[in-house]
């Protein structure tokens, strides 16, 4: 008998809880200040995308490193890649507080 396949819940970049208003406005600010930092460049904003600047693995990996020491959590690094700051920021809240509450995604917990 084959064991049922191990189900996987997938990290998608939804917006937060409503309440968490300051928090979203707060990790968007710091990504992008974040990105500026890493990526030597201060005219990065919330709409860029983190490739498009120029950013690879390593200076992602740093960026992950800021966002886990501020919010606990690191950022998926695939919604850094693939979205905008903006977008990557609402995820890292969004993921801040499924790790809060103890609900895994992308195989996390």
């Amino acid at each position: 008998m084959t064991p049922a396949p191990e189900h996987r819940t997938t990290t998608t970049a939804t917006a937060p809880a409503a309440g968490n208003a300051d928090l979203v406005d707060e990790a968007e600010r710091l990504t992008v200040e974040w990105a500026a930092r890493v990526l030597e460049d201060p005219e990065a904003c919330a709409e860029d995308n983190f490739l498009d600047l120029g950013g690879h693995s390593l200076l992602a990996l740093r960026m992950s490193r800021y966002a886990k020491e501020r919010f606990g959590v690191e950022y998926d690094l695939m919604v850094l890649f693939e979205t905008d700051l903006a977008t990557a920021a609402r995820d890292l809240v969004s993921r801040a507080g499924n790790a809060a509450t103890g609900t895994a995604t992308d195989g996390e917990g």
